[in-house]
């Protein structure tokens, strides 16, 4: 999108430069700056609550908001600096002829005070903010490539510390840089669909059939093979990402679930959610959009949260979990057992499972204490009219012991490895898998499991 503005002497309204034109600009700069040993600086800017704009009141009230912020940072530039538009909500801005490099941290503050003077016309938001990162030519970098990525880690490491800005240090460390680019990657394969997911069976543990899958989101790297996903997904947290992330998941996993639908039984599904979407309704606005796309049942998609995400704002958590349970969807606590949530405020969700987590599972055979657990947990869920799923079944001793401690669903290595959606349909459409037949019903090898575990 071209983004017209009107300029900061009140001319008429003129499209902002697009990326492509900022970096001719820093090519342009560099080339006449570096004979001359003058200094300009590239800043960066994120704006913080723009998308939420935009998908619940529409695009037309995102585009009058970044109207409003273009006019505003245009106001707080001298005619020679330059500004561009360089992504839904993000902005750049040289600063030219830099005499002192202080100045780089006047402008920020002065241009993000401007910006969080802005009141949205609908009321949308009270007020809009926004990150910043600065990086300065030829301190920092002394070309192109390396002053882009200067100014973008300087952004990253705003977020990472949720300080509104930051200027480049020279000394952050491999790691940082390599998060860097481990989430530019990420975009760049996010925007080509390179992402997929893996779905592994939930199986019901009473009546010994399929209860559905859980959708595990993949991500196949050119150079670096298969990401671990926690790293991934940290990076798309850190980087705003997420919600895009997010959305594109949701519509991904309920097209192939919709069509999975018609050659097996309709079977749940579970899709995780990322804690940083816990605390806006902008994720009710995703889920409520992706189900009325793909045309499916709510009350077959469970999303499930962990504990410590509901745990960092447990209000905010609370009114969007009823949010999203009037939906229709089913809500799940994941990882139940690791985090702090009290019982007060467990009888206040509107969850309808729990989820033990693979830790007290996989060791449950040997260690009485983590039996023990399991089976509080599975009695207190129950108590709640709240059914439960374990994690981590490894081995058919493990998912005996379950079944007959009463647990109602389970998940694991034993049962199935997470699948691509073609070995997933094939799994659901072959009936009873020959590993998980079992010669006496739980009702008559539930007291020799007892008896001999205690």
């Amino acid at each position: 999108m071209k983004l017209a503005a009107v300029d900061k002497h009140g001319a008429r309204p003129r499209t902002l430069p697009p990326r492509s034109e900022l970096l001719a600009q820093i090519d342009q700069h560099i080339t006449s700056a570096r004979p001359l040993k003058q200094k300009f600086a590239l800043l960066v800017f994120n704006l913080q609550g723009f998308r939420e704009v935009n998908i619940n009141f529409g695009p037309h009230q995102g585009d009058i908001l970044l109207h409003k912020v273009a006019q505003c940072i245009q106001s707080t530039l001298r005619p020679t600096d330059l500004f561009f538009h360089i992504g839904s909500d993000e902005f750049a801005v040289l600063l030219t002829d830099l005499k002192a490099p202080q100045v780089v941290q006047l402008a920020i503050m002065k241009i993000l005070d401007a910006i969080e003077s802005i009141r949205h016309p609908r009321g949308t938001l009270s007020s809009i903010s926004a990150r910043a990162g600065g990086a300065i030519f030829p301190d920092h970098a002394d070309n192109r490539e390396d002053l882009l990525r200067a100014a973008d880690s300087a952004l990253y490491s705003a977020r990472k510390a949720l300080q509104q800005y930051a200027i480049y240090d020279t000394a952050q460390s491999k790691h940082e840089q390599q998060c860097i680019q481990l989430r530019k990657e990420l975009a760049r394969d996010l925007e080509n669909n390179r992402l997929l997911f893996h779905y592994q069976p939930q199986w019901d543990l009473q009546r010994n059939a399929i209860k559905g899958c859980e959708a595990l989101i993949r991500w196949p790297h050119e150079t670096q093979g298969w990401i671990n996903p926690e790293s991934f997904i940290t990076a798309a947290e850190e980087s705003g990402l997420i919600a895009d992330l997010t959305y594109w998941s949701f519509n991904v996993v309920l097209r192939e679930w919709s069509q999975l639908s018609t050659t097996t039984p309709p079977a749940s599904m579970a899709v995780n959610l990322s804690a940083s979407l816990l605390h806006s309704q902008e994720i009710v606005a995703m889920v409520e959009r992706a189900i009325n796309i793909w045309g499916i049942d709510p009350g077959k998609l469970t999303l499930e949260i962990t504990e410590s995400a509901m745990m960092a704002d447990p209000q905010t958590a609370l009114n969007i979990l009823n949010a999203l349970g009037d939906l229709g969807v089913e809500l799940s606590i994941d990882d139940f057992g690791t985090g702090y949530s009290s019982l007060a405020y467990l009888k206040q969700l509107p969850v309808k499972e729990l989820k033990i987590d693979k830790s007290f599972v996989f060791n449950m055979i040997d260690s009485r204490k983590d039996r023990k657990i399991v089976q509080s947990v599975i009695d207190l869920a129950h108590n709640l009219d709240m059914h439960v799923v374990a994690e981590g079944i490894e081995n058919q001793a493990t998912q005996e012991l379950l079944t007959n401690m009463g647990c109602d669903f389970g998940q694991g290595y034993f049962i199935s490895h997470p699948l691509p959606i073609e070995d997933a349909t094939a799994f659901f459409s072959q009936g009873l898998p020959e590993h998980l037949e079992r010669p006496d019903p739980p009702s008559s090898s539930g007291k020799k499991l007892k008896d001999q575990f205690g």
